[in-house]
This record gives C-alpha cells, structure tokens and sequence, in this order.
C-alpha cells in the first residue's frame, strides 16, 4: 500500500501574518506531500473577501476541492483528502 496521498485535489489555504495556527497547517499539508496555493488575506483584501464566502472569520481556512475546513483540524484535513477515512460522528 502506498503512503502517497492521492492526488489532484485542489487546495486554497487561507493565512495572515504571524498566524500560528496557519504556519501548523502549513507544515501539515507539507508533511502529506499535498500542493496547496497560499492566499494571505493581509496581502489582498479580495482574499479577505473569499475567505468570508467560506465561512472564515479569521485564519487559517483550508479549502480543498470546494470544502472549507475552519481552524486547524488535521483530521478533517486528512479525510478530505482521502488520507482516512471519513468519519460522521466527528462532526459537531
């Protein structure tokens, strides 16, 4: 079985200057090998702007094919990516 994860999933990552929770997640997709753009929301207001279409008061929101994951959640993350599983009773 192969470790790779699977690939082309389209992945946005939401971030802003000395956000710590970005920089995790960050390191998180880079430590799964998956390509993701990066779109700073202090850089660009209109980033500002499509972070809030999904749902994202502040930083970091990752969204990966159309499905936005607030926070830093590796495991929604990873089920998302079809690294595991997806579960329901994780959902709140």
């Amino acid at each position: 079985m192969s470790a790779d994860p699977p690939a082309g999933h389209a992945v946005i990552l939401y971030t802003q200057n000395a956000c710590e929770f970005s920089e995790m997640v960050r390191l998180h997709l880079e430590s799964r090998g998956q390509p993701y753009s990066e779109r700073n929301i202090d850089d660009d207001p209109a980033f500002r702007e499509e972070l809030l279409r999904f749902g994202g008061q502040g930083t970091p929101v990752t969204v990966i094919d159309g499905d936005p994951v607030v926070g830093y959640d590796e495991q929604s993350i990873d089920e998302l990516l079809g690294l595991i599983p997806y579960n329901p009773s994780t959902e709140t």
